[in-house]
C-alpha cells in the first residue's frame, strides 16, 4: 500500500516537478560530510513522508514516531521541513527562550490572507497589525476577567441547564451554543448570535486544519485556476461572508453606542470609548479602520468558542465514563453549594471540580498537535542547523503522556492534581489546579504566541463543570433494543486544529425532582435578562 501511494504521488501531481528541481539542486550543493541532523523517520525523495501522514488524528502518528526517535525529531512533507517536539524543556528552550526566532506562523494554504491580517490575530505574522491587536485584546480580556465577565457566565449556565433538562438529546449543540452566546454577549451584546458564532468557528477551523481541505496537505492543488478550483472558491466565499458578518456587527454596535444603549461591559463599547478619548466623538472611520476593529473583536469572539466547546464536551464524556469521579464531584458540590447552583465564588472550595476539568484537558487535549510555530530566520540547536521557515510543533498529545511528568498518561486520573506524590500536584488546593497558572500551562501555547484566553477558559469551564455536576447524573445511553450501554469512542473527533469530539450519546437525568425544580427556577429567573 505504501508503494502504491508513493507511485500516485510521483505520477499524479505534475506540480511536484518544482519540488523535484529544488531537491536536485540541494543534492548538488551537499558537501561530502553530511551535516548533523535530528533523528526521524526515513525520508523518501521529493515527497518526504507526506504519503503516510494521516489527515485525521495526526497526533497519534507523531506520538508513534516520538516513541521511536525521541523527544525531538525531524520529518518532511514535500518541501516543508518539520521539527516535532515532545518534551516541555526542549519546547521552552526553542519557543520561549528563543521566542524572537520561533514565533512566526506558517502559511495555512486554504485560509486566505491570514498571515498579513487583520482577520486572525493568532495566525498572523508578527508585524504592526499583530502587535496592535494583541495588545488591545490582552487589555480587554484582563478587564473583563477583573469583573469575572460581568456575571454572563452564570446566567448562560443557568439557561444551558434549563435547556438540557427540557431536551437532553440536544446537549451537543447546546454546549457549543452556550460558548458562542457568552462570547457574542461580551463582544456585541447579542447572545442570539451564539449558534451562528459556533458554526462560523467550526467552519473556520475546518479550513485551517490538516483534516480540512486537501489543499492544506497537497498544497500545489491550491494554485489551480479559480474557475476549476472548488477549494479556493469555497474559501473566498466563506472568508468574505465572515468579514461581512463581523463588520455588520461592528456597525450595529456603533449605532447603539451613538444612541447610548450599548452596554459598557462589551468589548465593542470599550473600543468605541477609546476612539472618543482620542477625540473621535462621531466614531466615524475609514473602511480599513472599521475592518481592523471588526476583525479584531470578531476573532476574539470566535476563538472563545472553539477553545472551550471541545473541552466542555469531553468533560461531559469523562464524567459519564468515570462515575466514581462524578460522584466525588457531586459530593463536593453538594457540601459547598447545597440547593443553589455553583458560581465563581465557590472556586476555592471545589478543587475536585477543577481537577477533573484540568485532567480532561490533559487526557483529551483540545489542541493535540499544538499550534505550529515557524522559524523566522536560520538557527542552530544542539549542533543541528534549523533553516528559516521550518515548522516547529510542540505536540501536546505526546507531551501530556511523558511518563515522568504524567504517569499512566493514557488514563483519566484527576488525583494527579489533588494528591501529594504526583509530579503535577501543587498547593494550596484553594488555588490549584487551574487554567491560569501553575503546572501544564503549555496547553495554551508557548512564549510570545501564548493564548490570551486562559482567564475566560478558567471561569467558564469551572462554572459549567460544577453546575452540570450539581444538576445532573450523566451516564452512557442505554440501547433500548439490547439493554447495553451505547459505546463512546473517546478518540473520535473532528480532527481540527482545535478539537471537538464527534457527536456521542449520553443519558442525562436530573439528580432528583427537587434538583429539577431548582434548575427550572434558575432557568426562569434569567429568561428576562437574556436575549434568546
Amino acid at each position: 500500500m505504501e508503494g502504491f501511494t508513493l507511485i500516485l504521488l510521483y505520477l499524479a501531481v505534475p506540480s511536484l516537478l518544482f519540488s523535484v528541481l529544488k531537491q536536485l539542486v540541494s543534492w548538488r550543493k551537499k558537501s561530502a560530510a553530511p551535516e548533523p541532523k535530528f533523528p526521524g523517520p526515513k525520508q523518501f525523495p521529493i515527497v518526504g513522508r507526506v504519503h503516510d501522514l494521516p489527515r485525521f488524528s495526526l497526533w497519534l502518528k507523531f506520538k508513534e514516531w516520538a516513541d521511536i526517535h525521541g523527544p525531538i525529531y525531524q520529518t518532511r512533507a514535500l518541501n516543508q521541513n518539520f521539527i516535532i517536539v515532545s518534551d516541555e524543556k526542549i519546547a521552552e528552550e526553542l519557543l520561549v527562550k528563543r521566542g524572537h526566532i520561533y514565533s512566526g506562523r506558517p502559511q495555512i494554504r486554504s485560509l486566505i490572507r491570514h498571515k498579513e491580517g487583520p482577520a486572525y490575530v493568532a495566525l498572523m505574522d508578527r508585524h504592526d497589525i499583530w502587535t496592535r491587536q494583541r495588545k488591545w485584546v490582552h487589555a480587554a480580556m484582563a478587564e473583563a476577567y477583573r469583573h469575572h465577565f460581568y456575571g454572563h457566565i452564570e446566567k448562560e449556565t443557568a439557561r444551558y441547564l434549563g435547556l438540557v433538562l427540557l431536551d437532553p438529546a440536544r446537549f451537543i449543540c447546546y454546549t457549543r451554543e452556550y460558548c458562542g452566546r457568552i462570547m457574542s454577549r461580551l463582544a456585541w451584546d447579542d447572545a442570539t448570535q451564539g449558534a451562528k458564532n459556533g458554526d462560523s468557528a467550526d467552519t473556520t477551523l475546518h479550513c485551517m486544519s490538516v483534516s480540512g481541505p486537501i489543499t492544506n496537505t497537497m498544497t500545489p492543488i491550491w494554485h489551480l485556476p479559480f474557475p476549476v478550483n472548488p477549494w479556493k472558491q469555497f474559501e473566498v466565499k466563506r472568508e468574505s461572508e465572515q468579514r461581512a458578518w463581523w463588520l455588520s456587527n461592528y456597525r450595529l454596535a456603533r449605532e447603539r453606542m451613538l444612541r447610548g444603549d450599548l452596554p459598557p461591559d462589551t468589548w465593542a463599547y470599550r473600543y468605541f470609548e477609546q476612539l472618543r478619548r482620542e477625540g473621535n466623538e462621531t466614531l466615524e472611520q475609514a473602511e480599513d479602520q472599521e475592518v481592523f476593529a471588526s476583525c479584531m473583536i470578531g476573532f476574539l469572539n470566535l476563538v472563545g468558542v472553539v477553545t472551550i466547546s471541545g473541552p466542555l464536551k469531553f468533560y461531559l464524556m469523562a464524567m459519564a465514563l468515570h462515575p466514581e469521579w462524578q460522584r466525588r464531584v457531586q459530593a463536593e458540590v453538594d457540601r459547598v453549594c447545597g440547593d443553589r447552583m455553583p458560581t465563581l465564588k465557590d472556586f476555592a472550595d471545589l478543587p475536585t471540580v477543577r481537577a477533573c476539568l484540568k485532567e480532561t484537558v490533559r487526557w483529551r487535549s483540545g489542541v493535540p498537535l499544538g499550534v505550529p510555530h515557524q522559524a523566522e530566520r536560520d538557527d542552530e540547536y544542539r549542533g543541528v542547523k534549523i533553516k528559516k521557515n521550518t515548522i516547529i510543533l510542540a505536540c501536546e498529545w505526546t507531551i501530556n503522556r511523558v511518563p515522568s511528568k504524567y504517569p499512566d498518561g493514557d488514563n483519566f486520573r484527576p488525583e494527579r492534581w489533588l494528591e501529594p506524590g504526583w509530579p503535577t500536584y501543587q498547593e494550596p488546593l484553594t488555588r490549584y489546579p487551574n487554567f491560569r497558572d501553575g503546572q501544564a500551562m503549555h496547553t495554551f501555547g508557548w512564549g510570545r504566541r501564548t493564548c490570551l484566553g486562559q482567564n475566560v477558559v478558567d471561569d467558564e469551564t469551572f462554572v459549567f463543570g460544577a453546575a452540570v455536576a450539581w444538576a445532573f447524573d450523566l451516564a452512557p445511553r442505554t440501547c433500548p433494543a439490547t439493554g447495553k450501554p451505547v459505546p463512546i469512542d473517546t478518540q473520535a473527533t473532528n480532527s481540527h486544529v482545535i478539537l471537538e469530539p464527534k457527536p456521542f450519546q449520553l443519558s442525562i437525568k436530573p439528580r432528583s425532582e427537587k434538583r429539577a425544580a431548582d434548575v427550572l427556577d434558575g432557568y426562569k429567573a434569567v429568561l428576562g435578562e437574556l436575549r434568546l
